[in-house]
């Protein structure tokens, strides 16, 4: 008996049966080939993309010039990943790539004659956006009396049909006549960033869409039980990502983090394929998932990029706020405590209290890397310090990574800024003194908003969050759009901005918020987590990691001391009045180091400055 596998709401069809059915469905994107992209690895370095068709040849990477020719003259291209047309992962195509310098001039290079975008190593501008695919996460297409406990693309699977009932359809839809990707990444690269963040969950088409809900268009037309413009295979990801994103992907190179819409039964096998950073081992099939990816840094001259994968989280469900039912402060002078999800957490719970270890780990692994840059950016798809409604109550998201971090208070410690998704909203909270980093979510980028209904935009201003420290200013809102920041050349801040795109046809954006934040929030050390602590002086921020250093400075001010006396005494000897003089010079030289002199300047302390909300 033939191997079956279950196809989405309608059928059970075998293997042999879907390999037939490959000519009902027609592989998508094609005239766009190849399609170029350029993505940071671990440690910076730029890899150029190229994806073709399977078994074509990778494209040639052409420099457009002498120089040019000279700078790329080591630069090879690879064949990264070739996949085949066996559902349910089906890649028939080929991923090329090839590692770039760490500065490449604009119009120095084709890849597959596509122009690559500029790179540097000291970018200025960034745009963020996440959470950006056509959510399709059906339950019931209205047509099924009975499911299996078969999961496909993360959903559930039918071994019964009926005829088509409205009443039994179930599940979140989006039309696609309200999914504005395309006008959000078009008018994010009419900005002409340096380099895109994007906070992951890339694919949201999880199975086919339900007759009137809009988005018939992404189904099989032939066999709606057969994906379509849907899955973790190439026509749901060139739908879901790479056709509405290619002005963006053209503009400028990504960083990309995994959502949990990209963990392995969703879209893990596509994002390991096309976007994820690292080697893919020797033995590669499209079938390779793996749940967890170390943290890595993406260093650049002036800031670094610390990026977690947080997708296999299992904390609170999040998908349905109802801000009605919060509370709403009456001006951002009151104050009030945010609320933790203690039930959500046990010690008898082991999955997450493993989850806690395995995570306080990881911000060790941030803590050291964010030793090399003053200016340190989290990035990770789950907020970490942002707050939520959840069942009536204001509470702190999220509660596993919140644990992890208690453990770790010093991770924060560098950190100017923390970066997030997951949550389908923007929100962006500034706390009091800087004493935690500023915590933006991007989730507007595209996939069906949170419907909040917000009657009061700053409602979090007072708030008493993560540790206790305070909310100075917030900003949240249900509009889609993106976010970027810019690097101050007088100042050194960083220039944070969130533009709302109000449709599928929008032809501009508008500023929602702006805030401008210090590059760098000094290190805070002792006493509770998120304690505001106050400025303190130089001798005093020196952490027990810097105690050797002290000591090799400390003996060579010794033995630089004990020199000159030796000298002096010896000039003294025979010429005392010369002595004094030549003491006195002696030590102008010899000490090049004032203890009273202050070595390190106070980190700019940039005052918050908020536009008034416009276009929500």
């Amino acid at each position: 008996m033939a191997l079956c596998w279950a196809g989405l709401t309608l059928f059970l069809v075998c293997a042999g049966a879907i390999a037939a059915s490959q000519e009902r469905m027609p592989m998508v994107g094609t005239p766009h080939f190849p399609i170029v992209y350029v993505v940071y690895g671990p440690g910076g370095v730029p890899l150029a993309r190229a994806v073709v068709r399977r078994g074509e040849p990778c494209p040639a990477l052409m420099p457009q010039g002498d120089a040019f020719a000279q700078l790329l003259k080591n630069v090879s291209v690879e064949l990264r990943a070739e996949g085949t047309d066996s559902l349910p992962f089906a890649f028939p195509v080929r991923v090329c790539e090839a590692a770039l310098p760490r500065e490449l001039p604009a119009n120095s290079a084709t890849f597959g004659g596509r122009q690559l975008p500029a790179i540097t190593r000291s970018p200025s501008k960034y745009t963020m956006l996440g959470d950006t695919g056509l959510r399709v996460k059906p339950k019931n297409v209205g047509t099924c009396a009975r499911f299996s406990h078969e999961m496909l693309y993360g959903i559930r699977q039918c071994v019964e049909t009926i005829p088509f009932s409205p009443d039994l359809v179930e599940g979140s839809y989006q039309a696609v006549a309200e999914w504005p990707l395309e006008s959000i990444t078009d008018r994010a690269a009419e900005g002409r960033p340096d380099v895109v963040i994007h906070v992951g969950d890339f694919l949201y088409r999880q199975g086919p869409c339900a007759r009137g809900e809009g988005c018939e268009d992404i189904n099989n037309a032939a066999d709606i039980s057969l994906p379509g413009e849907w899955g973790d295979n190439w026509n749901g990801w060139w739908a879901d990502f790479f056709e509405p994103s290619a002005a963006l992907l053209q503009a400028a190179p990504w960083i990309v983090l995994r959502g949990n819409h990209e963990s392995c039964p969703r879209g893990g096998h596509g994002f390991f394929m096309f976007l994820d950073p690292r080697p893919l081992p020797e033995n590669w099939t499209a079938d390779y998932c793996i749940e967890r990816t170390d943290m890595y840094q993406i260093p650049f001259e002036n800031e670094q990029f610390l990026v977690v994968d947080d997708n296999f989280l299992k904390d609170a469900n999040i998908d349905s706020h109802d801000y009605m039912g919060c509370p709403s402060p009456n001006g951002a002078a009151q104050s009030w405590a945010v609320e933790a999800i203690s039930s959500m957490l046990s010690s008898a719970d082991e999955p997450m209290q493993e989850e806690v270890e395995y995570f306080a780990a990881q911000f060790r692994a941030v803590e050291v890397a964010s030793q090399s840059h003053a200016a340190n950016i989290y990035l990770g798809h789950h907020p970490l310090l942002a707050v939520i409604c959840y069942e009536g109550h204001y509470t702190s998201l999220s509660p596993t990574l919140q644990q992890a971090l208690a453990a770790n208070p010093a991770m924060l410690d560098r950190i100017s800024l923390v970066i997030h998704g997951h949550v389908h909203f923007f929100q962006g909270l500034v706390f009091e003194d800087h004493s935690l980093p500023a915590s933006l979510i991007v989730g507007n980028g595209g996939t069906k908003l949170l419907d909040l209904e917000f009657e009061n935009h700053a409602a979090l201003d007072g708030a008493a969050a993560f540790g206790g420290t305070r909310v100075q200013t917030s900003f949240s809102a249900d509009a889609f759009g993106f976010s970027t920041m810019r690097r101050s050349a007088t100042s050194g801040s960083f220039d944070v901005e969130s533009f709302h795109v109000p449709g599928n046809v929008a032809r501009a954006s508008s500023s929602i918020w702006a805030v401008s934040l210090p590059a760098v929030r000094g290190l805070r050390h002792g006493g509770r987590v998120g304690r505001a602590v106050p400025p303190q002086p130089w001798h005093q921020r020196f952490m027990p990691s810097k105690l050797p250093v002290l000591t090799v400075v400390a003996l060579i001010y010794v033995m630089v001391v004990a020199r000159s006396v030796v000298v002096m005494a010896k000039v003294d000897a025979t010429l005392k009045v010369g002595a004094r003089q030549g003491s006195a010079a002696a030590g102008a030289k010899g000490l090049c180091y004032d203890p009273s002199a202050p070595l390190l300047q106070e980190a700019p302390r940039v005052e918050v400055q908020l536009s008034e909300p416009k276009g929500v």
